[in-house]
């Protein structure tokens, strides 16, 4: 069996033009005109649905985004909260003893000797703390120099390394001498936890 062929005319797109022409000149520029309104309106209506859909999904998100707008914030820190926060983390002027044995022990776990050291207090007449300076000469090798002073810092949170000095008296020499000074922030008797 052999499929039948489908024989077209050999002038098949000039007959599709005059038989255009001809529908157009029988129906009119009315019937026209409508029939684009109508192709408009269904436009216009599949438009229209596919927005009433976008209005939808956005009513859904703004409903979910208004229920999380709800939930009660996280106040904000205003700077007298940070200063009344400070205050209350430094250790009370009591501690100051308590605080110096801390150093002491760190600087004995670490194989540093302090044969003497060095006090003074320093108060700012518009704070409510005391800076009290340590000063340290220590002698010993550097790498125990060192863990000394990391371990006071991380045993006493509210001391501060003011400066570091070395010196070296020959460089054949595994131990230095160091000058190190240290600041412990306290809070002044009767003030304000």
């Amino acid at each position: 069996m052999s499929t039948p062929k489908l024989a077209l005319p050999p002038n098949l797109s000039a007959r599709l033009a005059w038989q255009t022409r001809r529908a157009l000149r029988r129906t009119g520029l009315p019937a026209i005109a409508g029939a684009a309104s109508l192709s408009l309106a269904a436009l216009a209506y599949w438009h229209g649905a596919q927005l009433e859909q976008r209005q939808a999904t956005l009513s859904r998100q703004l409903a979910v985004a208004a229920r999380a707008g709800a939930t009660p914030a996280i106040p904000v820190a205003t700077e007298a909260d940070g200063v009344a926060a400070f205050y209350a983390y430094l250790p009370a002027h009591d501690t100051i003893p308590d605080q110096l044995s801390a150093l002491a022990k760190v600087a004995q776990d670490s194989g540093v000797t302090l044969a003497k050291a060095e006090y003074k207090a320093e108060q700012d007449s518009q704070a409510s703390f005391l800076r009290y300076q340590i000063t340290l000469p220590v002698r010993a090798d550097y790498a125990s120099v060192q863990n000394f002073i990391v371990g006071a810092l991380q045993a006493v949170p509210a001391l501060t390394l003011d400066s570091v000095a070395f010196k070296r008296e020959q460089i054949e020499s595994g131990e230095v001498e160091a000058r190190i000074q240290f600041v412990l922030l306290v809070r002044l008797r009767g003030a304000r936890r």
